[in-house]
């Protein structure tokens, strides 16, 4: 089957040989095949499905229009003119003699020549512009591509990517981390075909996605759409069905290139970046059907690396149009965030400033590790837990993924049952004990919490370290006064192989069907151990996130946080679930010989280890929370 691309739709030839062509036909509601007629070709039109007005040239000249629906059919004999009109999503079947070039357009509303239109013969394409820096969002795309930045655990790009069709390809210029944009989109749309061209300058000031898209040409030589990196839309994706450019209005011409229209929404001309445009702004995402004059107009005309060099004449394209969208530009800090806030953004994990990101894309699980070796030793760990995460694990040079498997987390459960059975999954995972090393607890609770506690400090400053303070009515010592004056505690030495290293509700997921838990995300070493790590760690976690419930923290509003000179006060919702199951993992510990006072004093230090990693309340939060505990051990 061969599939022509038309701008109302498409056919699908099932035969065509010698004697005969058969076709399946389809057109957009809304959408009109040319005004047109054949010298040889002859035709008969069966309607499969949907409503359509047949425009059909009678044997006295005279073009009759007539209502069809399915069931019903016409036949086209030379040289009657006729013309489709869809009233709905229509298809139709036709069975024609081969003469498949012989079309003279009397009337097209894309203003194609007569006779065969090369380019739809071809597959349509996508070109997504993602070379570019991303300077705007400061901090976040230090290690990554802004296109790679998540909405609702989902990259950019995948938003980008699922807009089009499934069977057009996909051109992405890559440039700035583009490697990690290549292995991103083969785990996440393995159903796409991909072409991939490396932008070879992507940071001069002549560099820019007109330039870019220039790179890709030889690629585009057919009727394509193209997008920016950071424009994500909230409408139906017109159809690639003409020369288009999608437009928002706007107040702020002088932040964008803005268009001009008439009343037919015809581009006039452009304006750009500046306080005198217009009121449409451009949004990056377009259609081109005139292919070869974009090219020609692109390469002739481009002015600072700007696509919309393409279109200082839009007079030279047969038509030329705007659509309407509904757009979130989020190239830059204010806007992403609105964005995510539109979109109603959950992130999978807590936001931590480690560079690291975590993705739930279809049906993969990813996660951005910039570090390799954390990524490395993930994957080691990963074969050490084997069947207790996720099947298929696999990892790239910059990620690590497998499949996400259905299920709920434990938080998301809120069930004592499942809670307590999953005690005696951690029970049974405890007992392939193995030697420790005292240099990795040395690394691991000493070294390490230092240097997170100066990075808290040289965050915030040094009188949360100095200073007492009231925390929730009750006067606290100093952090540092604390960490002098408290005896040294015997830390653990008991290690096992099946350690998670983040062993909190968030990270298990409880699958009802299986009656199964499955980890998720966990630590790449403890200390330099990636064979094991300390029994101790992984039950203070999982005790600090009773404590904390982290899945709620991941919205700020539901922390209540006030702070004044000497005072802190703070509140969040806990479910009596949790409440419950505290109390039974706290018997469970110590039936199990655990130390009790041990497990809470190393929660309040992965609490410190966690506050200078997160926003500015959860994190200061976080550090009187762990000041607390630590006062506490031994009273």
């Amino acid at each position: 089957m061969k599939t022509i691309h038309k701008p109302w739709g498409r056919e699908e030839w099932l035969e065509l040989n010698n004697s005969y062509c058969y076709k399946r036909i389809y057109i957009n509601a809304g959408y009109k095949t040319s005004y047109q007629y054949h010298n040889f070709k002859r035709e008969t039109n069966y309607i499969i499905s949907g409503q359509a007005e047949i425009w059909l040239e009678n044997d006295e000249g005279i073009v009759e229009k007539k209502i069809m629906g399915p069931g019903e059919y016409f036949n086209v004999t030379p040289p009657k003119k006729h013309r489709v009109i869809a009233l709905t999503d229509i298809i139709l079947q036709e069975v024609s003699t081969p003469e498949v070039d012989d079309v003279i357009r009397i009337e097209d509303d894309t203003n194609r020549v007569d006779g065969k239109i090369d380019g739809e013969h071809q597959t349509p394409a996508v070109l997504i512009l993602a070379a570019g820096y991303g300077t705007r969002l400061k901090n976040l795309t230090n290690n990554i591509n802004k296109v790679l930045l998540p909405i609702n655990n989902k990259a950019i790009i995948s938003h980008i990517i699922d807009m089009f069709p499934i069977n057009y390809d996909v051109v992405i210029a890559l440039g700035y981390e583009g490697e990690s944009i290549k292995e991103y989109c083969k785990i996440t749309h393995q159903n796409r075909n991909f072409i991939f061209v490396d932008v070879d300058v992507f940071d001069s000031e002549n560099s820019g996605p007109g330039y870019s898209a220039l790179m890709c040409s030889e690629h585009l030589q057919r009727p394509f759409y193209f997008i920016t990196g950071d424009c994500v839309i909230d409408s139906p994706l017109p159809y690639l069905d003409g020369n288009w450019l999608g437009c928002y209005p706007t107040s702020y011409p002088e932040k964008y290139s803005t268009i001009s229209v008439d009343e037919f929404d015809n581009i006039q001309s452009f304006s750009n970046k500046n306080i005198e445009g217009y009121d449409n702004a451009f949004i990056g995402l377009g259609s081109i059907l005139d292919y070869q004059i974009f090219w020609n107009e692109l390469s002739k005309n481009i002015l600072n690396g700007e696509i919309v060099s393409a279109f200082i004449n839009p007079k030279n394209y047969s038509t030329f149009k705007v659509k309407k969208l509904k757009w979130f530009d989020t190239g830059n800090l204010d806007d992403l965030q609105k964005t995510r806030e539109y979109f109603k953004d959950k992130p999978l994990s807590l936001q931590k400033n480690t560079n690291e990101i975590t993705y739930c894309d279809g049906d993969k699980f990813l996660k951005f590790v910039p570090d390799n070796t954390i990524l490395n030793n993930r994957s080691k760990r990963a074969k050490l837990l084997d069947s207790l995460i996720p099947p298929n694990f696999g990892s790239t040079s910059k990620f690590i993924h497998y499949d996400w498997v259905k299920g709920n987390t434990l938080y998301e459960i809120d069930n004592l049952d499942v809670f307590t059975n999953f005690l005696e999954l951690l029970e049974y995972n405890l007992k392939s004990k193995v030697a420790g090393n005292d240099n990795d607890i040395q690394e691991f609770y000493v070294t390490k919490t230092k240097k997170r506690i100066d990075s808290f400090v040289q965050k915030n400053g040094i009188n949360y370290l100095e200073l007492e303070h009231e925390v929730n009515g009750i006067k606290r010592p100093s952090l540092n006064s604390l960490l002098h004056s408290k005896p040294t505690f015997e830390l653990s030495n008991d290690f096992y192989t099946l350690f998670h290293g983040d062993l909190q509700f968030d990270n298990v997921i409880y699958n009802s069907e299986e009656s199964r838990y499955y980890y998720i995300d966990w630590r790449d070493s403890f200390g330099e151990s990636v064979d094991s790590g300390d029994i101790c760690y992984d039950l203070s976690k999982l005790y600090g996130g009773l404590l904390i419930p982290y899945n709620t923290m991941k919205n700020n509003d539901n922390l209540n946080y006030t702070e004044g000179s000497y005072s802190i006060k703070y509140d969040y919702p806990i479910s009596d679930n949790l409440i419950r199951f505290k109390l039974i993992y706290e018997n469970w510990l110590i039936r199990n010989g655990y130390d009790l006072q041990k497990i809470k004093l190393i929660t309040g230090l992965i609490f410190l280890n966690m506050s200078p990693l997160h926003d500015e309340k959860f994190g200061k939060m976080l550090w009187f929370k762990g000041i607390e505990m630590i006062d506490d051990y031994d009273k």
